[in-house]
């Protein structure tokens, strides 16, 4: 079930956490100069995603357009980067491949053409794919992992970085 924003705002995540509003968020961007924003939308209405996209473009250039070049768009299939790329020119976008039947093949042409990056669940990592990818230009990452030992497998193979949700930098340290 959908929530309302007010019935949202006051459900804390995994019971400790506080939800953060568009407005919230771009005050986060504004304090921490090195924070960088990947959208997921969970639209699955093409127009709503679109005005989504129209209004978190919106809000930020009333703010400060250089918080654009730190809001990447993840993207769930290809011809979405066309309608993404008419709002706004983002600099850095990530295909995800959860939901794609591209074959390897298209993904890394599509890469070399329009140089996105990609993410993707572990069982589409192969060494084979993640090293065509990184040659065509793209930084990899996988999701989501919470298991220390496969994130270093995955890292070791070629893989730029990780979805988790709740591993740390410091627990991957040997």
């Amino acid at each position: 079930t959908k929530l309302n924003y007010q019935e949202f705002m006051n459900t804390r995540i995994q019971g400790i956490y506080s939800p953060l509003d568009w407005e919230m968020i771009l005050d986060l961007l504004q304090h921490y100069p090195d924070a960088y924003i990947v959208t997921d939308t969970k639209e699955s209405d093409p127009g709503l995603m679109m005005k989504e996209f129209q209004m978190l473009t919106d809000s930020a250039t009333l703010r400060d357009p250089a918080l654009l070049d730190r809001i990447i768009p993840q993207i769930y299939n290809r011809p979405m980067l066309e309608k993404i790329q008419r709002i706004y020119p983002f600099s850095n976008v990530i295909y995800t491949l959860y939901e794609s039947q591209d074959s390897d093949e298209e993904v890394i042409d599509f890469v070399k053409d329009y140089g996105v990056d990609i993410t993707m669940p572990e069982n589409r990592a192969t060494k084979t794919f993640v090293r065509a990818l990184k040659r065509s230009g793209a930084r990899v990452y996988v999701h989501t992992m919470n298991d220390v030992q496969q994130i270093q497998k995955l890292s070791r193979m070629g893989v730029d970085g990780f979805y988790t949700d709740f591993i740390a930098e410091n627990d991957l340290k040997p």
